[in-house]
């Protein structure tokens, strides 16, 4: 993190002088060894979204998303103009309304990542690098493509287009991967791929929570659904379970060799994500470098900074210490 930075505090310090071994005038120099990130630096780090005090609960909260989104489309914006092909989004969908110790169900957070992709499609950063029908949102499955279009009607929102992963790869050509008992939407399926085979070309695909809740093959079928010069944005995908080896590579061994191959190529634009139940947050915008938080009673402090992604464990173990 280079050298040791000082701090010149400015004032009326008679009540420390004494403590201080050098004074020159009413300026005070304060050697800032033990900092673990310089004032500059700390100054530049976008900050956490406010109210993620687990201790406050959720009070605070409201109107994160807005805050989250509008910092999610300007990292995209900059990672697309940096051609960064394939990105990652990652926090807590239910962030106003739910901490990390709350239960929750599946439709839940389904239901919010919907709601926070056709709007994050509606950005400016993505609508106008993807105009109109050439920007293609892809949800996990055609239910929750139709479910996208009945919550958001609109011309402004049907602008997009909105489809479901396995339909998106079939309109490309390539034969989907099909979950067990796949064969009972058929025919839902195949009205899903003749729409999507009419749609424009893409020039941007949004995918939203592949996987996470759902089949292994909507992760598979994203490698497939990648085409060369077109960027991915996955948006809570849990992508960070499917590289880390959460889920066994001995039972799951074509997963594993996706998150090898594809998955472990993502750049993560937007990741706000808890750490050690409880003990702090790992952050990180787009192009700046990684933020470790550690939760305290009154709130959340910077503990240090990664140029490259540290472990979930790694995170942990620091923020034992102070």
């Amino acid at each position: 993190l280079g050298p040791p930075a000082s701090i010149v505090v400015a004032g009326d310090i008679s009540g420390c002088r004494r403590a201080c071994p050098k004074v020159q005038g009413d300026a005070l120099e304060v050697n800032t060894r033990p900092m673990l990130v310089s004032l500059t630096l700390a100054t530049a780090l976008t900050p956490l979204p406010p109210g993620l005090n687990e201790f406050s609960r959720v009070s605070g909260r409201a109107g994160v998303l807005t805050i989250v989104r509008r910092s999610v489309a300007s990292a995209v914006g900059r990672a697309l103009a940096d051609a960064v092909p394939l990105l990652e989004i990652e926090f807590p969908p239910l962030l106003e309304t739910k901490t990390q110790f709350d239960d929750f169900s599946n439709v839940e957070v389904l239901d919010a990542n919907r709601d926070f992709a056709v709007l994050l499609a509606r950005e400016v950063e993505l609508s106008s690098f993807a105009p109109g029908a050439s920007l293609w949102v892809c949800f996990a499955d055609d239910g929750e493509a139709q479910l996208a279009r009945e919550a958001w009607p609109g011309a402004a929102y049907a602008a997009v287009t909105q489809t479901s992963i396995a339909a998106a790869v079939t309109a490309a050509g390539v034969e989907a991967l099909k979950p067990f008992g796949a064969w009972a939407k058929k025919e839902q399926m195949e009205a899903a791929a003749r729409a999507a085979k009419e749609a424009p070309m893409a020039a941007l695909q949004l995918v939203v929570q592949p996987g996470d809740g759902g089949p292994i093959e909507d992760w598979l079928n994203c490698e497939l659904l990648q085409q060369e010069g077109t960027p991915m944005i996955c948006l809570n995908g849990a992508l960070d379970k499917v590289t880390s080896g959460y889920y066994s590579n001995f039972l799951n061994p074509q997963l594993a060799r996706c998150a090898s191959r594809f998955f472990s190529r993502f750049e993560s634009a937007y990741y706000c994500k808890p750490i050690g139940a409880g003990r702090g947050w790992l952050f990180r915008v787009y192009p700046e470098p990684w933020q470790l938080h550690r939760q305290t009673r009154n709130g959340l402090e910077l503990v240090e900074t990664f140029d490259e992604r540290p472990s979930a464990a790694a995170c942990t173990e620091r923020l034992k210490y102070r």
